[in-house]
Formats: structure tokens, C-alpha cells, sequence
């Protein structure tokens, strides 16, 4: 299983990613201001595609944002369609915003 890393600079800007033969084949990026995590972002390349390592990289970050008392943005379509499918479960850290996020700024559009 490949192993799931962590950083975050000087400015809050992160990410939890993995790494396979030296090069980032997936990643999910955030930003932190205030006690509120931005989660933007999540790839993850074509090839490694449905074995549920966005997932793993979610779950990662969840896990993350309640030890250190953060709440989420989820801007990513990715993050903001596992919230909405389980709202009760996130409703803890899910910080809504009058103008929520659609999570275009992901990029990837949620399919269905």
C-alpha cells in the first residue's frame, strides 16, 4: 500500500500525497487561515484511477482537520460530494458558507 505524506509551508499552504517511484501520482492540496482548512484540490493520476486512493487521501485530511480543530471548506467537487453524501457524519467540520462553494475549483467536474 503506498504511504500517504503530509506538508505544509510557512504560508498554510499543504498537502497529503503520494509518491511512487519518485514522482507525486496523487495529492490533495489545501490551505489553512484561521482554524478553516480550504480543501481545493484532489488528483490523483489516470492510471491509479478507482482504487480508492482519493479516498484514503480524505479520509487522511478528515482525520487531520478534527485533531487540530479545523473546519473545511470543501471547494473541491471531490470533497464537497463525499460531505453531501453523508452531511451528518461531517457536520462537525463542515464550515457553510452562505455562498457555498460548488467545487469547480477543483477542476473535475463530479460525475453523474
Amino acid at each position: 500500500m503506498m504511504e500517504i505524506q503530509f506538508r505544509m509551508d510557512e504560508k498554510k499552504r499543504g498537502s497529503f500525497f503520494i509518491e511512487q517511484d519518485g514522482r507525486q501520482v496523487a495529492e490533495l492540496d489545501f490551505e489553512v487561515k484561521d482554524k478553516l482548512l480550504n480543501a481545493y484540490h484532489t488528483g490523483v493520476r489516470p492510471e491509479l484511477e478507482g482504487q480508492g486512493i482519493a479516498a484514503r487521501l480524505f479520509d487522511k485530511m478528515i482525520h487531520f482537520a478534527r485533531e487540530e480543530g479545523y473546519k473545511v471548506i470543501p471547494s473541491c467537487s471531490y470533497i464537497m460530494v463525499k460531505f453531501k453524501r453523508r452531511p451528518e457524519e461531517f457536520a462537525d467540520i463542515w464550515h457553510r458558507l452562505d455562498d457555498e462553494p460548488t467545487g469547480d475549483a477543483c477542476g473535475i467536474k463530479p460525475k453523474g
